[in-house]
């Protein structure tokens, strides 16, 4: 019995060691590819020559997008919602007249088919089609609705909640971050 408590206790010694060993060369590089991720988001949403991470007095985080002048072009928000399955990751850029320039997600784990596809490109185009709607908007013109229309959001059939979900981040999100700018 104790030969195979200790026989157990160096495997798992064994194997935490490995494991660090892992995480010690693995963190640089996740971390890498994140800043990656995050700078390919931002141009995503508002191009521009160059962003600085700011947050509010409320502590919401933003980065703040310049053009080559060091004029501000408008500002990237990072917002989290709840969706169907869980947090939904958004990046939203808005201009300085308080108009939403694009939207990316950047992690959800809504139902693949239903909820995914909030962030789903068809044939041929070159964004989603759910996303894409939002371009243009001011914040006070955003509404979900369920039948097709030009001026509002029109939901995704069968990912209602989903839809709702990046609606009422991007509503919520938008509109306290512009309080503070004092854009209306």
């Amino acid at each position: 019995m104790l030969r195979l408590s200790g026989t157990l206790l160096l495997a798992a010694l064994v194997c935490g060691l490995i494991l660090a060993v892992v995480y010690k060369v693995t963190s640089p590089v996740i971390a890498e590819q994140k800043q990656i991720l995050l700078e390919k988001s931002l141009q995503s949403v508002l191009p521009a020559d160059s962003y600085r991470k700011n947050a509010t007095a409320a502590e919401q985080e933003f980065y703040e997008a310049q053009n080559k002048d060091g004029e501000i072009a408008g500002w990237c928000l990072p917002i989290s919602s709840k969706g169907y399955g869980g947090a939904i990751k958004l990046m939203v850029g808005v201009n300085k007249n308080g108009t939403i320039n694009g939207i990316q997600v950047l992690e959800h784990n809504e139902t693949p088919g239903l909820g995914s596809k909030i962030c789903e490109i068809g044939y041929k185009q070159t964004e989603p089609a759910f996303l894409a709607q939002f371009k243009g908007k001011n914040i006070k013109d955003i509404k979900l609705v369920k039948k097709k229309t030009d001026t509002n959001i029109e939901a995704i059939t069968g990912a209602t909640i989903s839809s709702k979900a990046v609606v009422d981040g991007v509503q919520k999100g938008v509109s306290e971050f512009l309080k503070t700018r004092d854009i209306r």
